[in-house]
């Protein structure tokens, strides 16, 4: 049996002949290719870069506070020492330093900032502030709005105040209560929405939510949007969970 040779080429022409424009087909595949192979190699070098910046950030920060570096955020943890002048809720020049380092960070990218204030539980007698939850959160504030002198969008910075609540060590030791008393930051890579302004608060028993809106905001018609804040965590007759943690406006 003889081998058929088949030849490809124009409709119509010499099957003898071969057509000439087919190494097109062969170039414009190749260039293809080419281009993905280097698609890649920009997403590989972007995500290197990324991740380079990262990691400078998370360098010069640790050298002020305890950091976790993921591949979502940056969180660390500063002592409200390193943070604010002595007795002051206003931050210190050096921190303002740090401030900057951040606010850099943050000019190349579109993410949010959670900043949180903790104190210890030592109560407050008389000053400016009702109470620990007040005076973590105005700190967290004080940081923020260093960041927003330096440039950074107040829409987002989101502020949250814990008061005693979250502790990381006891609060019966000198040594316990600096631990407690803290700024923890969160740089996320991405952006969480709406700038937010509110502290935590834990009732005591079972509290009413027109109560702890006339006691901690002046009005209980703000009582409807802590509702709104906390909707799994309050009966229909407006009655905060026995023992709960709830989120209250700071400045509604």
């Amino acid at each position: 049996m003889k081998n058929k040779t088949v030849h490809y080429g124009r409709i119509g022409s010499d099957p003898s002949e071969e057509d000439s424009n087919l190494w097109l087909l062969c170039y414009s595949s190749m260039m293809t290719l080419l281009m993905v192979f280097f698609l890649i190699l920009y997403a590989l070098s972007y995500n290197a870069q990324i991740k380079l910046v990262d990691h400078i950030l998370a360098k010069k920060l640790e050298r002020f506070g305890e950091i976790i570096l993921t591949a979502n955020k940056i969180d660390v943890t500063f002592s409200q020492d390193i943070v604010f002048e002595k007795a002051s809720p206003e931050v210190s020049n050096s921190f303002k330093g740090v401030l900057t380092d951040v606010s850099d960070y943050l000019k190349g990218n579109a993410g949010t900032v959670v900043i949180s204030g903790h104190a210890d539980s030592t109560p407050l007698i008389g000053g400016k502030y009702k109470d620990n939850w007040y005076l973590s959160a105005e700190r967290g504030w004080s940081v923020a709005s260093e960041l927003i002198n330096q440039g950074i969008d107040p829409k987002r910075l989101q502020i949250r105040g814990y008061g005693e609540f979250k502790p990381v060590a006891s609060n019966e030791t000198e040594a316990g209560r600096a631990k407690n008393r803290r700024i923890e930051m969160s740089i996320h890579k991405i952006k969480m929405g709406k700038a937010e302004k509110f502290i935590y608060y834990k009732t005591q028993g079972k509290e009413n939510i027109s109560r702890i809106a006339k006691k901690y905001l002046g009005d209980e018609s703000y009582s409807e949007r802590i509702r709104t804040l906390n909707p799994d965590k309050i009966d229909d007759h407006g009655t905060v969970l026995e023992n709960t943690e709830i989120l209250i406006p700071f400045e509604p």
